[in-house]
């Protein structure tokens, strides 16, 4: 008994539910940030209710992709080495480390926000500014990104209906306001001159697409349907981030509460009665 017990708290325990300090400053900052969307994010996303506008964006974002993004991608892959490739994308990850700190110290992850913060020091200084994954090579821990959509949903805030937004790709109302608050987490907001801020979103674009070419072609030509395929992929990836790579909940995966004793509690025919 004591064993299956085990088990049920590490199906269950993905997330563990933070401090009530922890708890209070988010569910402050997110009834503040949410505004508009808390009606929609409090319910759990319940299927596809804005499917004609987001099959008519995705059009739209395939048809800016095809004409420009996915062209200048293999451009760029083309004209530039591999190791310069890897020294923006390293450079951008870097900058993206005071957003991640942030939240991972709202989700009440101290461990992981001093991690990032090692790994940038090692980065920056050692590292041409963050060129270099100087922390990689000295073996810390696998980098990762946070954002307060991430943190929302920590403290259980429902991500409301999906919506591929024209430009942005897929989102929901909890991580567009999410995207909103990360601006303020983020100091090159207060201090880099505009031109410099679109300069990194462009060089963050180009790198991710340039990465990810092959797999977008192959999802193209392996779905039926490649909207709905985008769709429940995205999710899939965008749960996993929630949950730091953990396993889902067993209940998650069955859709329903596998350890709900009262489906034993029915009454079934005993198969030595009856004639």
């Amino acid at each position: 008994m004591s064993g299956s017990k085990t088990v049920e708290q590490r199906c269950r325990a993905v997330r563990q539910p933070r401090s009530p300090f922890w708890r209070s400053t988010v569910l402050v900052v997110a009834l503040l940030m949410v505004g508009w969307t808390s009606s929609l994010a409090a319910q759990p996303n319940a299927g596809d209710p804005l499917e004609d506008f987001n099959r008519a964006s995705f059009e739209f974002n395939l048809f800016f992709d095809r004409l420009l993004l996915k062209p200048i991608a293999k451009t760029y892959r083309l004209v530039t080495p591999g190791f310069v490739r890897t020294g923006v994308s390293n450079f951008v990850f870097n900058l993206k480390t005071p957003v991640t700190v942030a939240n991972d110290l709202l989700q009440g992850e101290p461990t992981r926000a001093t991690e990032s913060v090692g790994r940038f020091m090692f980065n920056t200084i050692l590292g041409f500014g963050g060129l270099v994954d100087v922390g990689g090579m000295l073996g810390m821990p696998e980098r990762h990104t946070e954002d307060f959509g991430q943190t929302l949903a920590v403290y259980g805030v429902g991500s409301g209906p999906f919506i591929m937004v024209p430009f942005l790709g897929p989102s929901n109302p909890r991580d567009l306001a999410g995207f909103v608050v990360d601006f303020a987490f983020d100091p090159l907001t207060f201090i880099a001159p505009t031109e410099l801020g679109l300069a990194r979103t462009g060089a963050d674009l180009l790198s991710l697409r340039e990465r990810n070419i092959e797999t977008v072609d192959e999802l193209e030509r392996t779905s039926i349907d490649f909207y709905a395929a985008t769709r429940t992929l995205s999710q899939q990836l965008r749960d996993n981030e929630i949950r730091n790579g953990a396993p889902a909940p067993l209940d998650e995966v069955y859709g329903e509460d596998i350890y709900d004793e009262s489906i034993f509690d029915e009454d079934f025919d005993d198969p030595g009665e009856g004639g």
